[in-house]
C-alpha cells in the first residue's frame, strides 16, 4: 500500500466530517470558526486511526469513522426534538441503562433507526474480521494517527475555550463533537477539584413525627401543557386531589425543573442535595455521578442525625442512576425496590401503579414507631405511553392523563393516611418533569412542574391560604428542612 494513501482518505473523511456535523442542530454557523475546525479535524483523526489500527483498512476506517459521526449528529438531533437538548458527554451513562430496559429509550428512536442500528452492531465485526490486512504499515499509520491526535487534543485548553455551560451556543461556536469533549474534561476537571461536603450542623428539633416526600413521575398540570394557541385535542383531566392539596398546604407552588420528558436525577438532586445547578458547574448535566461527595447535605443524612428514620421507595430497579448505591450512602437506613411490589406488567400499565406505591407507604406510616422519613419516587406515569392507531398522539395523550388521574389518586390516599394517623405529618409531592409526547406535548421554554407542602396533625392545619412559590428543587429541598426542622419544634402555619 503507497503511504499517500491513508493519509488522502483522512483528508476525505475529515471533510466528509466537516459537511456531517454541520447537520446538528441547534445550528451551527454558517462558516466554521478556527477552533471548531480544529477540533472537528483532531477528533475525526482520533477516531480514523482507532479504527485503521484496528483493521489496517483506510476505506473501512473512514466509512466507520463518518458512520459513527452521522450516529451522533442524528442521535442530538433526535434528542433535541424529544427531550429539548442536544447530546451530551454525560449520555453515554445511559448505553448502559439502554442494555438493563431498552424500552426506556427505543421509543425515542425510528424504526429506521432501529433498523440500522441493529444492522450496524451484526455489521460491524463482520466488516472488521472481512477488511482486515495483516500488513503492518496501515495499522502502524494508524497507531501513529491516533497518538498524534490525542497528544494534540490534549494540548486545547479546555478552561479558556469552555469556559461554562452553554450547549446550545458552543455547537455553534466549537461543534458538536467538540463541545462533548470539551465538557468532558471540564466535567472531569471540576469533579477532581471538587471537595467532599462537610456535614452541615443540624439545628432546632423534629416539627413532625412523619414526613413524606413524593416525587411524582412526569407529573404535571394539564392546563399548563397547553395553550389557546395550542389547545388539547381531548378534554382536560380534572385533579381534585391536587386542588385540595393547595387549599390545605402551607406551601405550594411551582418548580422550576430544567429537565424536559426526562432527567429525573436533576430534580432528584436538588430536592435531596439542596445544590442549586448553576452551581454545579458541568457536572449539573448528571449530578447523580458526583453526588457520592455530597452525601452528608442530603436529607435523609440531616435527617437522620435530627432522629428521623430514614426509608427510601422506588418502585423499580435500583440501579438507574446509581440508587442501589448512592441511596444508603445518602443515609436511607431502608431501602424499597421493585421486589417488594407485586406487579404484572401489561401495555397500559408496564410500570408499579401509583395506587400500589401509595399503599406502601401507608403500611409503612402505619408500622412507624418513632420519627419517620419517607422519600418516594413513583413510576407508574413514566413513558412511552401507548400510541395506537391513526390518532396515536392523541391515543398517548390520553394514557397520559389516565395515568396522571392516577397519580392523583395517590396524592389523595397518602392525604388521607396522614391525616388518620393521630401524629403530626408533612407530605412534600412535586412532579419531577414534563411529559414528552411526539405531537402533542413538546419542548418549551416554560417546563415548571407542580408542588405542593401540606401538613397534618394537631395544631398543624393551615388557617388561610397560602400564596404560591416558585422554586428550584435546591430552594424546594430548603424549605422542607426549614418546616420540618424548626427552632422551637413546632411550625407556624396561620399564613
Amino acid at each position: 500500500m503507497q503511504l499517500w494513501f491513508p493519509l488522502l482518505i483522512l483528508g476525505v473523511t475529515v471533510i466528509a466530517g466537516f459537511f456531517v456535523e454541520s447537520m446538528a442542530r441547534p445550528s451551527c454557523r454558517a462558516l466554521p470558526s478556527p477552533r471548531r475546525c480544529l477540533l472537528d479535524g483532531l477528533l475525526t483523526g482520533t477516531q480514523y486511526g482507532m479504527w485503521l489500527a484496528l483493521c489496517g483498512a483506510p476505506v473501512l476506517a473512514a466509512a466507520l469513522t463518518t458512520a459513527v459521526n452521522t450516529c451522533l449528529v442524528i442521535g442530538s438531533n433526535i434528542k433535541l426534538s424529544i427531550l429539548g437538548e442536544p447530546m451530551l458527554f454525560c449520555d453515554v451513562v445511559a448505553a448502559r441503562g439502554f442494555l438493563q430496559h431498552p424500552k426506556f429509550y427505543l421509543f425515542s428512536i425510528p424504526p429506521a433507526g432501529r433498523i440500522a442500528v441493529v444492522g450496524g452492531l451484526i455489521a460491524l465485526p463482520l466488516l472488521l474480521v472481512m477488511c482486515s490486512t495483516l500488513s503492518p504499515l496501515p495499522h502502524l499509520m494508524g497507531t501513529g494517527c491516533l497518538i498524534a491526535c490525542v497528544l494534540a487534543l490534549r494540548l486545547i485548553p479546555a478552561a479558556r475555550w469552555a469556559p461554562r455551560p452553554d450547549m446550545p451556543y458552543d455547537i455553534g461556536r466549537l461543534g458538536l463533537p467538540g463541545s462533548l469533549f470539551l465538557y468532558w474534561r471540564r466535567w472531569r476537571h471540576e469533579t477532581a477539584q471538587t471537595p467532599i461536603a462537610e456535614a452541615p450542623a443540624v439545628t432546632g428539633h423534629p416539627a413532625y413525627d412523619t414526613v413524606i416526600v413524593i416525587q411524582c413521575e412526569s407529573f404535571a398540570c394539564p392546563t399548563d401543557l397547553f395553550s389557546t394557541d395550542h389547545p388539547s385535542p381531548i378534554p382536560l383531566p380534572e385533579l381534585p386531589a391536587l386542588a385540595r392539596a393547595r387549599r390545605m398546604a402551607s406551601r405550594w407552588g411551582t418548580l422550576d425543573v430544567s429537565g424536559f420528558g426526562a432527567y429525573t436525577m436533576r430534580t432528584e438532586y436538588g430536592v435531596l442535595f439542596g445544590v442549586d445547578e448553576n452551581a454545579l458547574g458541568f457536572r449539573a448535566y448528571d449530578p447523580f455521578l458526583t453526588a457520592r461527595k455530597e452525601t452528608t447535605l442530603s436529607l435523609p443524612a440531616i435527617m437522620g442525625r435530627a432522629g428521623y428514620e430514614c426509608t427510601f421507595v422506588h418502585p423499580h430497579d435500583l440501579r438507574f442512576y446509581g440508587r442501589a448505591q448512592l441511596m444508603p450512602a445518602c443515609g436511607f437506613s431502608h431501602i424499597i425496590g421493585e421486589e417488594s411490589f407485586t406487579h404484572t406488567a401489561r401495555p397500559d400499565m408496564p410500570y408499579v401503579e401509583d395506587v400500589a406505591l401509595a399503599q406502601q407507604i401507608g403500611q409503612l406510616v402505619k408500622a412507624q414507631a418513632g420519627l419517620g422519613f419517607i422519600y418516594a419516587v413513583s413510576m407508574e406515569n413514566h413513558g412511552p405511553w401507548p400510541a395506537r392507531g391513526p390518532d396515536g398522539p392523541k391515543s398517548a395523550l390520553a394514557h397520559y392523563f389516565g395515568h396522571l388521574r392516577n397519580s392523583d389518586r395517590m396524592l389523595d390516599m397518602l392525604m388521607e393516611t396522614l391525616s388518620t394517623t393521630g401524629r403530626t405529618g408533612l407530605l412534600l409531592f412535586f412532579g419531577d418533569h414534563r411529559p414528552s409526547i411526539a405531537g402533542m406535548v413538546v419542548p418549551a421554554a416554560a417546563r415548571g412542574t407542580p408542588y405542593v407542602m401540606v401538613p397534618f396533625g394537631p395544631g398543624r392545619t393551615v388557617t388561610r391560604p397560602a400564596p404560591p412559590q416558585s422554586l428550584t428543587p435546591a430552594q424546594l429541598h430548603d424549605l422542607l428542612l426549614h418546616d420540618t426542622l424548626a427552632a422551637d419544634g413546632a411550625c407556624d402555619h396561620e399564613r
